[in-house]
């Protein structure tokens, strides 16, 4: 793929997203688990603005920047799986659980 100024745009975009988020919260390492669910709210976040967009609301026009957010939380979990550091949170068992 050649990369051309439209591309350049959206991949500089990204990473000055990732380097926001690394700003605000410091380097993450989340199980898989954790990262899903931080990555489909972003996918909450722009199928609202796209619903906004189409028919009126106050997240109108806000596409193009939840799809950087989207993109970025996808990048921060391929960089996290990369740095193989993230482990399975220890999950405490309920007493209503331990019968099932």
């Amino acid at each position: 793929m050649k990369i051309n100024e439209v591309n350049a745009k959206a991949l500089n975009d990204v990473l000055l997203e990732r380097e926001r988020q690394e700003q605000l919260w410091g380097v993450q390492n989340h199980d898989p688990f954790t990262y899903l669910t931080i990555l489909m709210e972003e996918v909450g976040e722009l199928s609202q603005a796209a619903l906004h967009t189409r028919y009126g609301g106050t997240e109108e026009n806000r596409m193009r920047e939840e799809a950087i957010q989207v993109a970025a939380v996808a990048l921060a979990i391929v960089e996290c799986l990369g740095r193989d550091e993230w482990e399975w949170p220890i999950v405490k068992e309920k007493k209503d659980d331990a019968n099932l």
